[in-house]
């Protein structure tokens, strides 16, 4: 197919709206609304079936529609004594239409046509999210707890185009559960410590399940899209914080940083992959940061 010079190949568009509201139940607590909606016309395409899962970017073109969606709030707001503490309970919903995935079977290294390769179905979203955060204090910090999902489906009157029996499935970024503790303890106006522990469920992952022969050659048989997950993500970082003096009239101020990442050594997986050995199929596992990592900072402001 060829364009003339300055040719308007495709044209897509649409109106983008954004509403929220507030209605304050008392002076510390009120209720919180919205409503917006989007067109998204780059698209990640991505493959975590790999050593190293990688992210293709694709444009919208004459074959492929850009992705739309429609999100829905809803939440409660609290402020406790004085607003040192902050609570807040929220829930969404989402639907989207067009959204990307390849193909079963899609040949994705060096394809030059990768449109060909992939489907557009729609997605929906779901989830809610509790905050408690205290923000005056030697102690001071938040704990935040999300559960969300996020299903796709691609449903076609042609086998070759559904995938999962064209049933809603799992995305790549289903994570349902979700948390996050952050804390910060201060000794003296100088000398502080800091946590962060983070929880994540681990993401969906389609394994290989079984082998088959068929003339005279042996293939491996696979699950349904993204039936089972690699295992939860879990980590646990600690840091000292050495602040200079605190005094106003001087040229620069600055403090010291002592902390360890991944304290645990938590072996969290990157990613799980699968290789044929001794004519069989073997899971492997790729990390990255197995190991506490330990590092000095040293920042000044002027």
């Amino acid at each position: 197919v060829q364009y003339g010079s300055n040719e308007i190949i495709k044209t897509y568009g649409g109106p983008e709206l954004r509403a929220s509201a507030r209605y304050f139940l008392k002076p510390d607590l009120s209720l919180k609304a919205s409503f917006n909606n989007g067109y998204q016309f780059i698209h990640t395409l991505s493959n975590n079936t790999t050593v190293s899962p990688i992210d293709t970017w694709k444009l919208s073109d004459t074959n492929i529609k850009p992705q739309r969606g429609n999100q829905y709030s809803l939440g409660l707001y609290q402020n406790l004594k004085d607003n040192v503490y902050e609570l807040s309970l929220e829930g969404y919903y989402k639907t989207s239409k067009d959204v990307l995935d390849f193909k079963t079977g899609a040949q994705i290294l060096l394809n030059e046509t990768i449109e060909t390769e992939v489907l557009q179905g729609e997605g929906k979203s779901y989830g809610i999210e509790l905050l408690l955060r205290k923000n005056k204090g030697r102690l001071n910090g938040w704990l935040a707890y999300t559960y969300s999902r996020s299903l796709i489906k691609f449903d076609s009157e042609f086998s070759e185009e559904r995938i999962n029996n064209g049933e809603f499935f799992p995305s790549n970024y289903d994570k349902p559960h979700d948390i996050s503790l952050i804390a910060n303890y201060k000794f003296t106006r100088r000398y502080s410590i800091s946590a962060n522990f983070v929880y994540q469920t681990g993401r969906p992952i389609t394994y290989p399940i079984g082998t088959y022969q068929f003339n005279n050659a042996e293939y491996v048989y696979y699950s349904d899209r993204n039936e089972f997950r690699i295992p939860d993500y879990y980590r646990l970082d600690l840091g000292v914080n050495i602040e200079g003096n605190h005094k106003i009239k001087k040229f620069a101020h600055s403090f010291w940083t002592i902390s360890v990442y991944n304290v645990l050594g938590r072996n969290n997986p990157y990613s799980v992959f699968f290789v044929t050995e001794d004519g069989g199929v073997k899971a492997l596992q790729s990390s990255i940061f197995s190991i506490p990592i330990p590092s000095i900072t040293y920042n000044f402001k002027f």
